[in-house]
């Protein structure tokens, strides 16, 4: 199995370059999932013909640009169930996009095999939200007096947004993938990363209890200037701004799962419910690898506005 993993990211790193524009549109689309984009409208958002842009799409994603966009509109539209366990899906079939609850249904249970509402009793009880995007239901840390597991400090605060430079990894999240998938990274940007993770950004787009282990997203990244250039190999994105909630941690490795249990635990008793950007992890000079001991903030972005 490691053996499989290393292969995979390296084989990764080789198609890195000319995946930019690729993973460019692959955020666009994420990004805006409300406007349904359009082919043309994603093909645009990255300055290429609509025929070269699909060819290459369905090449390296290994879906097409619909199909991808519509995937992601139905894990969307699971996440929603979960985080709104009280709203009814009519409710929430209209706020998605669909006209009418009959046809959401449907849609669903084409992606899922199950109904909305089965996926939601399956789930509902059971949610353990890992490094991803679906806040837990239910948590054996609700209470928050100790969790018991290196807590430094938790604040609900503004982030700026931050521009990073990142390689991007497809498959379970996971020790293995960050690892291999930094050292590729520093070995692009030797004038200016430090060997240690300090300032290592992990960025985790989709949801393992939704997304299937095979198609989950993460982006290692490091935080670089505005003007600042970067290798071939080397894709950037901006990281949104806003309000987060950020939880700083001291775990070992065997610890981690549950401090994003707690993180997540942490938000929802307070009111505040993920919104659809991604979450990321920030690491700091205290993290010492070699001992699976991770210094840490776990960093959820909020929603403030319905639209978020």
């Amino acid at each position: 199995m490691m053996t499989e993993i290393f292969q995979r990211n390296r084989e990764q790193t080789m198609l890195q370059a000319h995946c930019k524009p690729i993973f460019k549109a692959m955020d666009y689309i994420s990004q805006n999932l409300h406007l349904n984009p359009t082919l043309k409208d994603v093909a645009d958002s990255v300055a290429l013909s609509s025929f070269h842009f699909h060819r290459l799409f369905r090449t390296q994603v290994g879906e097409t640009v619909a199909a991808f966009t519509r995937r992601l509109r139905m894990e969307r539209a699971a996440a929603w169930l979960l985080a709104f366990p009280q709203e009814d899906i009519t409710g929430l079939a209209l706020r998605i996009g669909f006209s009418s609850s009959q046809n959401f249904a449907k849609a669903f249970r084409a992606h899922f095999a199950e109904s909305p509402g089965e996926f939601r009793r399956r789930h509902i009880l059971a949610t353990n939200s890992k490094p991803g995007n679906v806040a837990a239901v239910k948590s054996p840390y609700s209470h928050f007096a100790d969790p018991g597991i290196g807590l430094l400090a938790a604040q609900i605060t503004q982030l700026p947004a931050r521009r990073v430079a990142y390689m991007r990894r497809f498959g379970p999240y996971g020790k293995e993938t960050c690892q291999q998938t930094h050292g590729d990274l520093l070995a692009s940007l030797p004038a200016r990363t430090p060997s240690q993770p300090a300032g290592t950004l992990c960025v985790y787009w989709d949801a393992p209890e939704i997304t299937s282990a095979s198609r989950c997203r993460t982006d290692v990244a490091v935080e670089i200037g505005s003007t600042e250039k970067t290798g071939r190999g080397i894709a950037v994105q901006t990281l949104l701004g806003g309000t987060y909630g950020v939880c700083k941690f001291a775990v070992f490795e065997e610890q981690l799962e549950q401090a994003w249990d707690w993180a997540f635990s942490w938000i929802a008793a307070r009111g505040f419910i993920k919104s659809d950007k991604p979450c990321y992890e920030y690491y700091y000079n205290e993290t010492d690898v070699s001992l699976n001991y991770y210094v840490f903030d776990i960093c959820i972005p909020l929603q403030t506005t319905p639209e978020e």
